[in-house]
């Protein structure tokens, strides 16, 4: 069984050295979809009976660890120097420092490293993330792993 939650978070970024628009600034409307399988748990008397994770509980882990994080940042890559040195003088901003261009691509597969170790479930039914999918805008998506 698969369940799929998803949230969505404005964020801006660049890619430098990119052929097109896509060198400046500029922000996208995300939606970051999850994929988890495992069985259904089948246990009387506790709230997730008959579930393989609370909806709540996919939800709250996507608030904290995407959306809260992300929601009205920066993101830019570290070896940026034009983002680099706009954003040490303007420290009361909302930026995201990463280790790599953030393409949607590489967006993708580190949420996916990140939420991998966050859907762990108390009860032992096989739960896993199978994917996390990045809408960086309607028509595009990149899905890792």
């Amino acid at each position: 069984m698969i369940i799929t939650k998803y949230v969505e978070f404005d964020m801006g970024h660049r890619v430098p050295f990119h052929k097109s628009k896509c060198r400046n600034p500029h922000g996208h409307r995300y939606k970051v979809e999850v994929g988890l399988s495992g069985n259904i748990i089948d246990l009387e008397g506790i709230s997730e009976n008959g579930m393989i994770m609370d909806f709540k509980d996919v939800k709250k882990i996507l608030m904290d660890q995407v959306h809260d994080k992300l929601d009205h940042g920066f993101m830019y890559w570290e070896k940026d120097s034009e983002m680099t040195a706009f954003f040490k003088l303007n420290q009361n901003f909302h930026s995201i420092k990463v280790l790599f261009t953030p393409t949607a691509e590489n967006i993708a597969g580190w949420l996916y490293k990140i939420l991998k170790e966050k859907y762990k479930h108390k009860y032992d039914n096989n739960l896993k993330l199978e994917y996390v999918k990045l809408w960086e805008t309607p028509t595009s998506v990149a899905i890792a792993p």
